[in-house]
């Protein structure tokens, strides 16, 4: 026989209420009771699975939130309705909860199957990536899985399954709770119950959506070129040279809070800012749940976090790291949506890297502890605190994730090395430090100044991430030698394994990934015009040329592009080409006999832009390369050439009386 599943119209404690009318007052809201409507009819069916197996990672967190279990899940449509295995069920001794009536199970050829009718079924939260979600399994005998997502699943989320890549994209799902019909409710007699307004139909709790990949290209990748790494001591990373600053790299736990300075965290509200804010809690896996114990055991001990009675909650949960490890976060998103912003500029990333010009040797070291290096504001402590299932806490130091903490960090660490930053041999960026020099003794000097400067305000480093004396080092995204630099090759490495985007967001995400490394590629601009178009307003269509253009533009990111910095002597060319959509230029300087690219840059064309006629869009390209470049070009040791297709361009070599 088919079974009968009955829909929920209502089993959460928020319900809405009828507001006050001009007809009538205001009615109070309805006793959270259980009530039903409409059947649909299931067959629970159990097919046969012909394909590879797709499996993914899953976390199940018990209703109580006390119990967490790791598994795989089977991604099944053969299997009608999601299902847990008995056997599993009774190993974990997990608490189960009988269905109104048993629910007969056939197999595929219509025969009733030998694991019997399912009389229970268990109530968990799945968390599968960040995706959390309120789900009932049906407890089967379905073989040597502990987890089936079945039809009912799929259907449910709609996902994007990339089975080649190994990919699953949630973006279309809603994740409402569809639970089986509790063995105390009597459907028959409510199901045509009349809905009255105001009454809740579903509870609908609207994730973010998430992207999950069989690989993590950025962070695993990186992770992964780490974990290769001969792990060394902090007495093999540091040179004798610098012996005597050791106890810089040997301390590993936070036992002093920071003196209160002025450049101390405030979290400033903006009028009118809201009193109290709330959040969920995140469920977590074994292994976060131990970094959850460990993290506020250490914390509270150091100072670093105090309980908490806040009216502020903002949620807690953990990030991959590249080494491997998990970074804890607080989520602040809405916090930081009503402070107000502090303006402290952060260096430019290409000003720092135009410093290097002639550098030789390179130190590169790494601040422990980060942002909590710096207090809190007194008196602003609660307004940060962030809620887990162990409590409300509140930092006395500074976290990550609070909008101003770049540039308080910023702030601070500009203040304490000004004198060096003006030498011009130590750039900051953050918590990253960067000594570079033509000459090692000279090197070893300045190295040691900094280090001097770190021990008297008590900055400790992490000797695992910082290099001494290296000809070649990985610095703010890209890797940096003598005269020149070029793209990570870890953080390039995942770019041929990208899946094609099926969304706005995902193609915004793949853009801004690209974005960073544009000066290394020729022609960007142009390459991607046909999916920057794809980002506004204009309804989504993914065809044969955004397919092109997106093959194109991985493969030029896979090309080994090194980029020369400019040094004060020898010639520069500016070379500049035009299409209808799209103006591309190319700064080259002659070094060593031999012309090297320094930048690419390029530039979409405005729909005004595009009707000029090609000549005045290669004059364009030109006038833009000038101004993009003119802190190298003016004041060239020598004249500066421009190279372009149009000869008549040569008429504006000299100075001429245009019309307006």
């Amino acid at each position: 026989m088919a079974y009968q599943i009955w829909l929920a119209k209502e089993r959460t404690l928020a319900v809405a209420k009828n507001e006050a009318t001009s007809d009538e007052p205001a009615r109070p809201p309805s006793t959270p009771t259980t009530k039903w409507y409409k059947p649909f009819e299931v067959d629970w069916t159990l097919h046969a699975s012909s394909s590879r197996d797709f499996l993914l990672d899953v976390q199940l967190t018990s209703v109580t939130g006390q119990r967490v279990f790791a598994t795989k899940g089977l991604v099944d449509s053969g299997c009608t309705s999601s299902a847990i295995n008995r056997d599993f069920v009774q190993k974990h001794q997990l608490d189960t909860v009988k269905t109104a009536v048993p629910i007969i199970v056939y197999n595929a050829d219509g025969t009733h199957n030998k694991a019997g009718d399912i009389t229970k079924y268990v109530e968990m939260h799945m968390t599968i990536g960040n995706h959390v979600e309120r789900i009932d399994f049906a407890v089967t005998d379905l073989g040597s899985r502990d987890l089936y997502l079945g039809h009912d699943w799929l259907k449910h989320h709609n996902p994007i399954i990339n089975w080649e890549t190994g990919t699953v994209i949630f973006g279309r799902c809603h994740c409402i709770k569809n639970p089986f019909p509790l063995p105390d409710a009597d459907p028959d007699d409510r199901w045509d119950e009349e809905l009255e307004n105001g009454d809740t139909i579903l509870a609908i709790n609207m994730e973010e959506e998430l992207v999950i990949r069989a690989m993590h290209h950025a962070n695993d990748l990186a992770a992964a070129a780490n974990a290769e790494k001969p792990q060394r001591t902090s007495k093999e990373i540091v040179p004798n040279d610098y012996r005597s600053f050791r106890n810089l790299f040997a301390k590993e736990n936070f036992d002093e809070l920071p003196e209160q300075k002025p450049w101390d965290h405030a979290i400033e509200l903006i009028p009118n800012a809201k009193s109290t804010l709330d959040c969920k809690v995140y469920p977590l896996n074994r292994n976060e749940q131990e970094q959850l114990d460990k993290f506020l055991d250490e914390n509270l001990e150091s100072g670093c976090i105090t309980e908490s009675k806040s009216p502020f909650a903002s949620p807690f949960f953990f990030v991959k790291k590249k080494d491997g490890s998990l970074h804890p976060v607080q989520d602040y998103r809405k916090l930081n949506e009503m402070t107000i912003k502090n303006r402290y500029p952060l260096p430019l990333i290409s000003e720092l890297i135009n410093k290097l010009q002639g550098a030789k040797y390179f130190t590169k070291l790494d601040v422990r502890w980060g942002y909590n290096n710096v207090r809190i504001k007194e008196g602003d402590e609660h307004k940060a605190a962030f809620r887990t299932n162990r409590g409300l806490f509140e930092p006395t130091v500074m976290f990550f994730g609070l909008t101003n903490s770049p540039a308080t960090f910023q702030w601070m660490m500009n203040d304490i090395f000004k004198d060096l930053i003006s030498e011009g041999k130590v750039t900051i960026y953050l918590d990253d430090i960067l000594i570079f020099t033509k000459d090692l003794d000279e090197h070893r000097r300045i190295v040691r100044r900094v280090l001097q400067k770190l021990r008297e305000n008590k900055l400790f480093l992490k000797a695992e991430k910082c290099e001494f004396e290296v000809l070649e080092t990985e610095y703010l995204g890209v890797i940096i030698s003598k005269g020149q630099i070029r793209m990570d090759p870890v953080k390039l490495a995942g770019i041929a394994e990208w899946p094609m985007p099926t969304k706005k967001k995902e193609l915004q995400s793949f853009l801004g990934f690209t974005n960073f490394y544009r000066k290394f590629i020729k022609n960007y601009s142009k390459v991607v015009h046909t999916l920057t178009q794809l980002t506004g307003n204009t309804e989504w269509t993914w065809g044969a040329a955004q397919n092109q253009a997106f093959q194109q533009l991985k493969k030029q990111m896979a090309k080994d592009v090194i980029l020369a910095i400019p040094n004060a002597i020898g010639r520069f060319r500016v070379e500049a080409d035009a299409s209808n959509g799209a103006i591309g230029t190319v700064l080259s300087q002659e070094q060593e006999g031999r012309w090297r690219p320094v930048a690419f840059m390029s530039k979409a064309l405005t729909a005004t832009e595009r009707n000029y006629e090609i000549y005045d869009k290669e004059l364009l390209a030109i006038m833009l390369a000038l101004s993009e470049w003119c802190h190298y070009l003016m004041g060239a040791s020598e004249d500066v050439k421009i190279w372009t297709d149009h000869q008549n361009l040569q008429y504006f070599r000299k100075p001429q009386k245009l019309n307006r």
